[in-house]
């Protein structure tokens, strides 16, 4: 994978605005100025770190263990002052941390951008063409962020795809292995109850059951 994104137009990013800043992020010991508005209403678990709740405000917090591009990457999809143009490789990184702090608006835009995607590769729009085996893989993936992110749209659509292909083509994929052994039950169990309804062993695709009549 390459950078993770396109610098951004400003010389430094999160810099201290006397107007507009009121809170600090640290992290990898560089400070991120913030405000501490934007970041409550984006998250609940930032309004619960950052409210005062009875006790003097906090103006400093410490994110430990975090990447320090990948938490800016995070925050320039989050604040309303930054865009940051999606793609696979970006969702890769924010994707965790919008789980991690619960900001649903930029689940949801990452959940539009892989199913948005899926349907360009099934349609094999230009530009968006794959190899089999990469296209697999991308819906094992897909299925993998849909199961831990609870994006129940994009999991029901890579489960959907997934169906149809051979086990041995993403059984032994990363994403695959991540999985909850109920959903891998799950999955062969559904890929099973297709071959015995179409007497088929598909690779890809299965035949209208309704071409099929039970003796």
């Amino acid at each position: 994978m390459g950078k993770l994104s396109s610098q951004s137009s400003r010389t430094e990013l999160f810099a201290f605005d006397e107007e507009t800043t009121d809170v600090v992020l640290c992290v990898e010991d560089k400070k991120l100025h913030l405000s501490r508005g934007v970041l409550m209403q984006a998250s609940p678990v930032f309004r619960k770190m950052l409210a005062p709740d009875g006790k003097e405000k906090q103006n400093e917090v410490t994110l430990p263990d975090k990447p320090h591009e990948e938490v800016v990457l995070f925050l320039r999809c989050v604040c309303p002052m930054e865009y940051v143009k999606l793609n696979e490789g970006i969702i890769d990184v924010v994707l965790p941390l919008a789980k991690e702090y619960q900001v649903n608006s930029l689940l949801q835009k990452c959940e539009d951008w892989l199913l948005t995607e899926i349907e360009f590769i099934v349609g094999k729009v230009a530009g968006h063409v794959k190899e089999t085996q990469t296209m697999v893989e991308f819906f094992a993936k897909c299925l993998l962020y849909g199961t831990k992110n609870e994006l129940e749209s994009l999991y029901n659509r890579a489960f959907e795809l997934l169906v149809p292909y051979n086990l041995i083509r993403y059984q032994n994929t990363k994403f695959y292995k991540l999985l909850p052994d109920k959903i891998k039950w799950q999955l062969l169990e559904a890929r099973l109850v297709k071959i015995e309804k179409t007497q088929c062993i598909g690779d890809g695709s299965f035949p209208e059951e309704n071409e099929y009549v039970s003796e």
